[in-house]
Protein backbone atom coordinates (compact mmCIF):
# COMPACT_ATOMS: atom_id res chain seq x y z
CA UNK A 1 0.00 0.00 0.00
CA UNK A 2 1.36 3.44 -0.87
CA UNK A 3 0.93 6.60 1.12
CA UNK A 4 -0.93 9.39 -0.66
CA UNK A 5 1.39 11.83 1.10
CA UNK A 6 4.48 10.34 -0.51
CA UNK A 7 6.30 13.32 -1.98
CA UNK A 8 7.25 12.86 -5.63
CA UNK A 9 9.27 16.07 -5.60
CA UNK A 10 8.44 19.62 -6.50
CA UNK A 11 5.47 19.60 -4.15
CA UNK A 12 3.88 16.72 -6.10
CA UNK A 13 2.48 13.70 -4.26
CA UNK A 14 0.46 10.62 -5.16
CA UNK A 15 -2.53 12.53 -3.80
CA UNK A 16 -2.13 14.88 -6.77
CA UNK A 17 -2.44 11.91 -9.10
CA UNK A 18 -5.53 10.31 -7.65
CA UNK A 19 -8.96 11.36 -6.49
CA UNK A 20 -9.66 11.86 -2.80
CA UNK A 21 -11.22 8.40 -2.59
CA UNK A 22 -8.49 6.14 -1.20
CA UNK A 23 -10.26 3.06 -2.60
CA UNK A 24 -9.05 4.11 -6.04
CA UNK A 25 -5.59 2.93 -5.02
CA UNK A 26 -6.76 -0.64 -4.74
CA UNK A 27 -5.31 -3.02 -7.29
CA UNK A 28 -7.29 -4.68 -10.02
CA UNK A 29 -6.81 -8.37 -10.78
CA UNK A 30 -4.04 -7.49 -13.25
CA UNK A 31 -1.97 -5.75 -10.60
CA UNK A 32 -2.61 -2.26 -11.91
CA UNK A 33 -4.36 0.52 -10.02
CA UNK A 34 -7.98 1.40 -10.56
CA UNK A 35 -7.08 5.03 -11.18
CA UNK A 36 -6.02 5.37 -14.82
CA UNK A 37 -4.07 8.58 -14.15
CA UNK A 38 -1.72 6.78 -11.79
CA UNK A 39 -1.43 3.87 -14.21
CA UNK A 40 -0.55 6.28 -17.03
CA UNK A 41 2.26 7.82 -14.98
CA UNK A 42 3.56 4.41 -13.93
CA UNK A 43 3.37 3.08 -17.51
CA UNK A 44 5.55 5.98 -18.60
CA UNK A 45 8.34 4.73 -16.34
CA UNK A 46 10.77 1.90 -16.95
CA UNK A 47 10.47 -0.99 -14.47
CA UNK A 48 13.50 0.11 -12.44
CA UNK A 49 12.16 3.70 -12.40
CA UNK A 50 8.85 2.40 -11.02
CA UNK A 51 10.80 0.58 -8.31
CA UNK A 52 12.44 3.87 -7.33
CA UNK A 53 9.04 5.60 -7.16
CA UNK A 54 7.63 2.81 -5.00
CA UNK A 55 10.71 2.82 -2.77
CA UNK A 56 10.38 6.57 -2.34
CA UNK A 57 6.64 6.32 -1.65
CA UNK A 58 7.14 3.52 0.88
CA UNK A 59 9.80 5.55 2.73
CA UNK A 60 12.61 3.18 1.77
CA UNK A 61 14.41 6.42 0.99
CA UNK A 62 13.99 9.86 2.50
CA UNK A 63 15.32 11.34 -0.74
CA UNK A 64 15.14 10.30 -4.37
CA UNK A 65 18.85 9.41 -4.22
CA UNK A 66 18.24 7.10 -1.26
CA UNK A 67 15.26 5.50 -3.04
CA UNK A 68 17.46 4.90 -6.09
CA UNK A 69 20.13 3.37 -3.85
CA UNK A 70 17.49 1.14 -2.21
CA UNK A 71 16.77 -0.48 -5.59
CA UNK A 72 20.45 -0.81 -6.43
CA UNK A 73 20.93 2.02 -8.94
CA UNK A 74 24.60 2.55 -9.78
CA UNK A 75 24.66 6.36 -9.89
CA UNK A 76 22.02 6.96 -7.26
CA UNK A 77 22.09 10.78 -7.26
CA UNK A 78 21.71 11.17 -11.03
CA UNK A 79 19.24 8.30 -11.39
CA UNK A 80 17.09 9.44 -8.45
CA UNK A 81 16.94 12.97 -9.84
CA UNK A 82 16.07 11.68 -13.31
CA UNK A 83 13.20 9.58 -11.93
CA UNK A 84 11.95 12.53 -9.86
CA UNK A 85 11.90 14.84 -12.90
CA UNK A 86 10.34 12.22 -15.16
CA UNK A 87 7.60 11.39 -12.63
CA UNK A 88 6.84 15.07 -12.18
CA UNK A 89 6.71 15.62 -15.96
CA UNK A 90 4.41 12.62 -16.51
CA UNK A 91 2.08 13.74 -13.69
CA UNK A 92 1.96 17.27 -15.13
CA UNK A 93 1.06 15.81 -18.52
CA UNK A 94 -1.78 13.82 -16.93
CA UNK A 95 -3.08 16.99 -15.24
CA UNK A 96 -2.81 18.94 -18.52
CA UNK A 97 -4.78 16.26 -20.38
CA UNK A 98 -7.43 16.11 -17.66
CA UNK A 99 -7.82 19.90 -17.75
CA UNK A 100 -8.02 19.78 -21.54
CA UNK A 101 -10.73 17.11 -21.41
CA UNK A 102 -12.60 19.10 -18.78
CA UNK A 103 -12.41 22.30 -20.83
CA UNK A 104 -13.58 20.45 -23.93
CA UNK A 105 -16.55 18.96 -22.08
CA UNK A 106 -17.53 22.39 -20.75
CA UNK A 107 -17.22 23.80 -24.26
CA UNK A 108 -19.45 21.08 -25.69
CA UNK A 109 -22.09 21.64 -23.01
CA UNK A 110 -22.23 25.41 -23.45
CA UNK A 111 -22.10 25.42 -27.25
CA UNK A 112 -24.57 22.68 -28.06
CA UNK A 113 -26.89 23.77 -30.80
CA UNK A 114 -30.51 22.85 -30.81
CA UNK A 115 -31.45 21.70 -34.27
CA UNK A 116 -34.86 22.72 -35.53
CA UNK A 117 -37.43 19.98 -35.75
CA UNK A 118 -38.38 19.46 -39.37
CA UNK A 119 -41.74 17.75 -39.85
CA UNK A 120 -41.84 14.74 -42.13
CA UNK A 121 -43.52 15.29 -45.48
CA UNK A 122 -47.27 14.96 -45.28
CA UNK A 123 -47.42 15.68 -41.53
CA UNK A 124 -47.26 19.47 -41.83
CA UNK A 125 -50.08 21.45 -40.28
Amino acid sequence: MLSLDADLGGGLSFYDLVAADVDLLSHTAGGSYEDDRLNAVLRGLAPVERQVVFAYAEDDGATWSEAAAAVGAANREAFGERVRRKSKRLAAEQRRRAEQRHAASIGRDSHQETLPVVPEPGTER
